[in-house]
């Protein structure tokens, strides 16, 4: 401890402007939105290679059950687009959405905003606002970019809402994450007059550029209707089980600058 404190008041000076260098830093980058993206793509970037590194070797562990699910959701994409062949790294295409596989390389599930980065960035045609699904169901979507790596606001975030409808009955309600167990969201601004039982489906109503309609999202676990309220929530088992994902498959609105652009115009 007497050294610590020699070393300090020897020093005080260096110290001193090292930390002040450092907060003026860290001023500039939040002060400047260029300067914070860019430091917000180096560090995913950085980020996004160690992860990588690391997952490789937790992959063999996993690689049978993957590849029987990329085969299981790879046959679904054939009966959907009537292909001949689909393969791992293909872009698959439709008439207004295109699908490009990730593999994840970084994931939180207990924090209260949880994060997912995947190995594609901008020079795969990713960019911010896109949705990212996997074979079960909704993940997500990319918040930032950088050159092979982008980070995705899981639906476990607590600034994640995402517009859904009942499969039974067409009505629409909004579904966030509660900050509760990885496996359970909310899905609120239910009408009060409707009927809704345990076991109903909930799937993306298609009002967002971002992902098409009818991609799962999850089923009802419990509901209570508030008779006092013009609105009811229930509480919804996510079909997307965020902590054994490892693949994932970036949407890609192929006409999202030509809906986007009448949007403005109105």
């Amino acid at each position: 401890m007497y050294n610590l404190f020699i070393f300090i008041k020897k020093y005080n000076a260096v110290i001193l402007f090292i930390l002040l260098e450092m907060l003026c830093f860290i001023m500039v980058v939040h002060s400047l939105p260029y300067q914070n993206r860019k430091l917000v793509n180096v560090s995913n970037s950085i980020a996004g290679g160690f992860h990588k590194t690391t997952s490789n070797w937790s992959d063999y562990i996993h690689l049978k059950g993957e590849n029987e699910a990329l085969l299981e959701h790879n046959a679904l994409l054939l009966s959907r687009l009537g292909c001949d062949e689909v393969e791992a790294d293909t872009v698959y295409y439709d008439d207004m959405f295109s699908y490009i596989p990730a593999h994840v390389v970084n994931n939180s599930i207990y924090e209260l905003n949880n994060y997912i980065v995947i190995d594609k960035g901008s020079v795969d045609g990713i960019e911010p606002d896109m949705g990212v699904i996997c074979s079960d169901g909704v993940v997500g979507k990319v918040l930032n970019v950088s050159t092979h790596y982008a980070s995705v606001m899981s639906l476990l975030n607590s600034y994640s809402i995402l517009s859904c409808r009942f499969t039974d009955n067409q009505y629409v309600a909004n579904v966030v994450w509660d900050n509760g167990s990885y496996r359970y969201g909310l899905a609120k601004d239910i009408p009060s007059h409707l009927i809704i039982n345990a076991g109903d489906t909930l799937v993306t109503s298609g009002f967002s550029t971002s992902f098409p309609a009818d991609v799962m999202v999850g089923t009802i676990e419990e509901y209570g209707n508030d008779e006092n309220s013009m609105f009811s929530t229930a509480k919804l088992r996510f079909s997307t089980n965020f902590s054994t994902l490892r693949h994932v498959y970036v949407v890609k609105n192929n006409f999202k600058a030509e809906i986007d652009s009448l949007c403005i115009a109105q």
